[in-house]
């Protein structure tokens, strides 16, 4: 019987793990599930090594230490690439420094900085493809829905793992994706529309047509150009897709209503902003424009 095997992460401080796990947690799995302190979810690597993971704090916010249990056995290669995919969800390696700083220099954002003190933007997806299939889930909908769209989506499709009598379960891969039908992924609660959308970039992505890792090596420009090719993709959808998922600095997917509500708490006394009004306001920011949204984003979630 395969023994666990422990690691240990030391993410550059502050870094509050609790607050990390929970502005965007869900009692069901999305694959992650956070609950008593504890993060898990399985991670797939590269050559398909689908590996249950779980994480918890064992040190402080400005002294932070975390513990990763897994229960696959794996290289060293294996582990450095898993450490990784946590680093890109977690943003481990982010030094806030400057960031705090510049944020020290204006009121309003320094009141963010102190209620969100050891919180980072990381990555919704441990790939580009999982981070835009839930942007698409996410289109016009409040997050609530899409994280209860997401979690069907996910116990209907995704490679799942039991290991001492917990399951860890893994976002649907594009293959999953393209052999169900369209009444399937309808009935995780999309409309047809966002269903024909889904299938289609996993159709195009199963069969090689589509790569979403390489957008990684593109231009901000090059990848809206891209994914705004493909069906049910606009500019909204490509801006999430930059910001959390390839975790680019100086972008703002303004055109979300969510993200206009928040930025009228701050910015305005009486009428929603507009889209325009919200990309003038975060022209000032630039490299901390996708971490500043991320953090007044946070505002109705804690």
């Amino acid at each position: 019987m395969f023994s666990p095997e422990y690691f240990y992460i030391y993410p550059k401080h502050p870094f509050d793990f609790e607050l990390n796990c929970s502005v965007f947690g869900f009692n069901k799995p999305m694959p992650e599930v956070f609950e008593d302190g504890v993060w898990r979810r399985a991670i797939r690597l590269e050559g398909g090594k689908l590996i249950p993971v779980t994480l918890w704090s064992i040190g402080t916010i400005d002294e932070p230490k975390i513990q990763v249990k897994t229960f696959q056995t794996a290289t060293k290669q294996e582990k450095e690439e898993l450490q990784k995919k946590l680093d890109e969800i977690f943003s481990f390696s982010q030094d806030l420094t400057s960031f705090y700083a510049f944020m020290d220099k204006d009121p309003v954002l320094k009141e963010l900085k102190l209620k969100f003190y050891g919180l980072k933007a990381g990555s919704i997806g441990t790939t580009v493809f999982e981070s835009i299939i839930k942007s698409i889930i996410q289109q016009q909908i409040s997050i609530r829905v899409a994280f209860s769209i997401t979690n069907k989506m996910v116990s209907k499709f995704s490679e799942k793992i039991e290991t001492e009598g917990t399951i860890y379960y893994d976002f649907p891969t594009p293959k999953q994706l393209s052999e169900s039908t369209l009444q399937e992924i309808r009935h995780c609660g999309v409309s047809w529309k966002k269903a024909e959308y889904i299938k289609g970039i996993a159709d195009k992505t199963a069969e090689g047509e589509f790569d979403p890792e390489s957008l990684r090596s593109r231009s901000n420009e090059e990848v809206v150009e891209t994914l705004k090719k493909f069906r049910g993709v606009g500019t909204w959808t490509a801006e999430m897709v930059l910001a959390t998922g390839l975790k680019r600095g100086a972008t703002v997917p303004a055109g979300d209503l969510g993200v206009r509500r928040t930025f009228t708490k701050l910015y305005s006394e009486n009428k929603i902003l507009s889209e325009a009004e919200v990309r003038k306001i975060a022209e000032q920011w630039g490299e901390f424009t996708k971490d500043l949204v991320f953090y007044i984003t946070c505002i109705e979630r804690v």
